[in-house]
């Protein structure tokens, strides 16, 4: 139980129960047997197989209308085309919301709700998952302690595998825009996200305005829209490293993805996933360390029972706004969303040619893997630079798009409006 008690149990519905919505009944099944929360409702387009132990409604409007008790907080875990109008749906019934990530598929669509959440007083906790884990803390204090010397850049490297049924398994996957809509189910935008949200967190890069200039280079391997193999780079407005990521679904093999700063006193790598962090010093004497992890679920309930009860603040670190002790709010993955912005307002990723790609396994199961790939990674991240500027034979100088923050500023109608599309 957390260190600040709520006086009773919070009523929570969730919005998709399938792929990470079954995560979410898992993560919520001890806070549901403590009594510090109740599950009123699920909401499905499907009926959820038995035994969620709540009604289930076909929509929200239905769940708003039909359930015993309104839900206080709504976790919403959908597809991204989705999340904007469910979440102002949600702010507009007076709930809280926790909001899986990427939160929104537009810098207009932050805005909007930011704008929205602030009329209606009401939380937005946004599911980087990663934010919660103690070694997002560590490094970022170690980056502001100057312990490792001047660093250069903080930079994430993700090597993952994704085969073909991973695109297929749903209709939105693996594509830029649907139906008028924008999708944005990139690798740096969804699966490897928590890199990108995480490198510019311990940089400190938390808003739009912290941002100068981004650069990136979108490929792909797949059959798909998105891009599955890509560097990018954000330079900061003012002092500091910049942020660069390498992210791929196109290795050989699964690893563990990474953050890593670097300086001339030493280095840290953080493993986000497992939350294992290495620090090496100047003379490679290296040292582990195993970081536990926050649930954001109850770092939001705990951030409700704070606005109860503003005297209780013993579960604050040292340090911590104890008026926005939030881990993920809306606020803070702005950086982020603009960051996916300058991903969606560039060309379309550019194909790999097949010479530059091996196919491992059959059928559905069948995965493309980029020659040297990983190589190539680590050989931009050393140079702080995209594939094409440091000879990466399946590189193609015209898929590399620069841009400004202020060039994505949100002045143009919403991405998921119906009726208007894309962006700028």
């Amino acid at each position: 139980m957390s260190a600040v008690q709520a006086r009773a149990a919070r009523p929570i519905a969730l919005i998709g129960t399938r792929g990470f919505g079954a995560v979410h009944l898992r993560q919520m099944a001890p806070l549901r047997e403590s009594g510090r929360i109740r599950l009123v409702g699920v909401v499905d387009v499907a009926e959820p197989e038995p035994g969620i132990g709540a009604p289930w409604f076909p929509s929200l409007a239905a769940l708003l209308e039909g359930a015993d008790e309104p839900p206080e907080v709504l976790i919403i875990a959908t597809p991204i085309t989705t999340h904007a109008d469910l979440a102002r749906e949600g702010l507009d019934a007076g709930c809280h919301l926790y909001l899986e990530k990427p939160p929104v598929p537009s810098l207009a669509d932050h805005e909007d709700l930011l704008r929205a959440a602030s009329e209606a007083g009401r939380a937005v906790q946004v599911g980087f998952q990663a934010r919660g884990g103690g070694g997002a803390a560590r490094m970022r204090k170690l980056l502001a302690s100057g312990a490792l010397g001047e660093v250069r850049s903080v930079d994430a490297f993700g090597a993952w595998m994704r085969d073909r049924a991973y695109y297929a398994r749903s209709p939105w996957a693996g594509r830029r825009r649907m139906d008028g809509r924008r999708v944005a189910d990139g690798v740096a935008t969804n699966p490897l996200a928590h890199a990108v949200d995480l490198a510019l967190q311990i940089a400190g890069i938390s808003r739009r305005g912290d941002i100068a200039r981004i650069t990136t280079e979108l490929r792909r391997a797949h059959d798909i829209e998105a891009d599955d193999t890509t560097y990018l780079r954000v330079d900061p407005a003012g002092p500091g490293p910049f942020v660069q990521a390498a992210l791929v679904t196109t290795a050989p093999s699964q690893s563990d993805p990474w953050i890593e700063i670097r300086g001339e006193k030493g280095r840290a790598r953080l493993e986000y996933t497992t939350d294992h962090l290495e620090l090496v010093d100047a003379s490679e004497v290296r040292t582990q360390e195993s970081l536990g992890r926050r649930d954001l679920l109850v770092d939001l309930l705990d951030h409700l029972d704070l606005l109860d009860h503003p005297d209780r603040r013993d579960h604050l670190d040292d340090g911590e706004d104890s008026s926005a002790p939030l881990l993920s709010s809306l606020e803070r993955t702005e950086a982020f969303t603009t960051v996916l912005e300058a991903t969606q307002s560039g060309p379309d990723p550019r194909p790999i040619g097949p010479e530059h790609i091996t196919w491992d396994g059959e059928g559905q199961a069948a995965h493309p893997v980029v020659r040297d790939i990983e190589d190539w990674m680590g050989r931009a991240l050393h140079a702080g630079a995209p594939f094409s500027r440091i000879g990466a034979p399946f590189a193609d100088p015209d898929a590399v798009h620069e841009t400004t923050a202020s060039a994505l500023a949100p002045q143009y109608r919403r991405a998921s409006d119906p009726t208007g599309g894309e962006s700028r």
